[in-house]
């Protein structure tokens, strides 16, 4: 080799290290991170391409003399060059910094996954990043809708108190709202709907104020004030608070889901959480005075057993244990503690589908619940006769001696018949009288006497096989004074007039 071309080469050489030199001080990415890429491809006996080491280590020199501007490219082509070479930890690494930097997840469908889509860095990369849909997350999709459905229809019930309902089908709809923020998140579908981010946390304070306006609706008769309004101010602070976050473009909040940017969500957690516990405590303890510690001791009767008593009890233990789940839950989500179990998302969220499916089924097999009108009723009556000086041996004996009355010598069938003049048969007087009925029939008076005329009546049109009888005949034998009254009487208490219930009567006998 001549002098000259000794020459030529060691110039050459000097030019190719220098260039290495600079791009390792003007790219932004780390050069040993590029030295271990570059090492692991060295290594790779059996490339599947056309291409040859010496392409690749080319490839590698001009990725790191790439300006910064151009390293996104770099960053999705290493990422895919190492899918294909089945360097799934190497994969992982570029990919996820490409899509932290573009926000682009559709790099993740290109063929050259498939080769490591066995490994767990591929599994990694598909949980944090593609759709997840499993049976679960159907499972909470389908109560969140229960959900919305419930809150929709239950204002739609007629002849019922509107404040009750109003609160019962607000506290189930933040529930659902809540459930379905959970469903997108675990399905990484809040990547597409990036303003579904904390869409939920807006109505974090409202769980306890709902539920315990609720609560006063059907224990007392209850009309919301002006000044109730205040319970509710809590949670314009906060939608106030929030509003930055909320006002971020969608790209931004997706840096907030990948944690890229703590700025707001740190704080929003922190605040999020400590003044929605405080929310919960403070409005468990309101509701527990209304259900348990009232200061009226409750008479020892029937309508302690009423299915809205067991019904309040059951909503209220759900409550107290969606507290406890959502401490547990909020203290890792907050960064109080540094790590829990991922199992632990799932308990609040289950818990509040236990109480949304538990609700939307005591709708469906209980409805009279949701009518309401009893249970104030009750109430009611129990602070009607706290005073009352009579006794239990008393009450029981008179119930026994009204019972006979009504079975034996059918009071019920005079027409003339009155509190007053029941009264005077029972030998107490009025006030007792109605306190009987209300304490062990759970009914007043009216409805008592109607109920046995209507079972008489029904009685005797069953006993008619031929339908030879007129209706005002029999309405007349019950006690009733004209048709009309029987009329709507019949229909109240069968959902049927009497010429309809006969007609099906004689239908049976055909």
């Amino acid at each position: 080799m001549s002098y000259n071309s000794r020459i030529f080469l060691f110039v050459l050489c000097l030019f190719v290290m220098s260039n290495k030199l600079v791009a390792a001080s003007k790219i932004d990415v780390a050069p040993d991170l590029f030295l271990v890429q570059l090492d692991s491809l060295i290594k790779q006996k059996n490339i599947s391409n056309d291409m040859t080491q010496l392409e690749l280590l080319v490839l590698y020199n001009d990725a790191l003399i790439e300006k910064h501007p151009d390293s996104i490219k770099i960053f999705k082509n290493l990422a895919i060059l190492n899918a294909d070479l089945n360097q799934p930890k190497d994969a992982l690494i570029f990919t996820k910094k490409y899509i932290n930097n573009t926000l682009d997840f559709s790099i993740l469908n290109n063929g050259a996954y498939d080769v490591i889509r066995d490994s767990k860095e591929y599994k990694e990369l598909s949980e944090n990043y593609l759709l997840q849909m499993d049976w679960l997350t159907f499972l909470f999709l389908y109560v969140a809708l229960i959900g919305f459905f419930f809150t929709i229809i239950i204002n739609f019930s007629k002849k019922s108190n509107r404040y009750a309902k109003l609160f019962i089908s607000g506290f189930v709809g933040v529930h659902s709202l809540f459930i379905l923020e959970f469903v997108l998140y675990i399905s990484n579908i809040q990547y597409k709907a990036p303003h579904t981010y904390l869409m939920a946390s807006s109505v974090a304070l409202l769980y306890g104020p709902l539920l315990y306006f609720y609560f006063k609706s059907v224990t007392y008769n209850f009309k919301f004030r002006k000044i109730d309004l205040l319970h509710f101010l809590p949670t314009l602070v906060l939608i106030v608070f929030l509003f930055p976050m909320y006002s971020l473009s969608g790209n931004e909040k997706i840096e907030l889901m990948l944690e890229l940017n703590d700025s707001y969500d740190i704080y929003n957690r922190y605040v999020i959480f400590f003044s929605k516990v405080a929310s919960l405590v403070i409005y468990a303890v309101l509701i527990g005075k209304l259900q348990y510690g009232n200061g009226k001791k409750e008479i020892n009767s029937e309508n302690t057993k009423q299915p809205i008593n067991k019904w309040k009890k059951t909503i209220y233990r759900i409550h107290i244990i969606y507290l406890v789940s959502y401490i547990i839950y909020g203290l890792p989500v907050s960064g109080l503690l540094l790590s829990f179990p991922y199992f632990i998302n799932y308990i609040q969220v289950s818990i509040m589908s236990a109480m949304v499916v538990y609700l939307a089924y005591m709708a469906y097999v209980q409805p009279e619940i949701f009518k309401y009108d009893y249970a104030l009723k009750d109430v009611m009556s129990l602070e009607k006769y706290q005073k009352s000086g009579l006794t239990n041996a008393l009450s029981q004996e008179l119930k026994e001696n009204l019972i006979k009355l009504f079975i034996e010598e059918k009071v019920y069938k005079e027409n003339n018949i009155s509190l007053e003049v029941l009264s005077q048969r029972l030998n107490t007087t009025r006030h007792n009288t109605s306190q009987i009925i209300n304490e062990h029939f759970n009914i007043n008076f009216f409805e008592l006497i109607n109920k046995f005329r209507i079972k008489e009546a029904i009685s005797i049109f069953k006993e008619d096989v031929h339908g030879s009888l007129n209706i005002i005949d029999i309405a007349y034998e019950v006690g009733y004074n004209n048709k009309v009254t029987f009329n709507k009487a019949f229909k109240k208490e069968t959902s049927q007039t009497p010429s309809e219930f006969i007609n099906s009567q004689l239908k049976k006998v055909e």
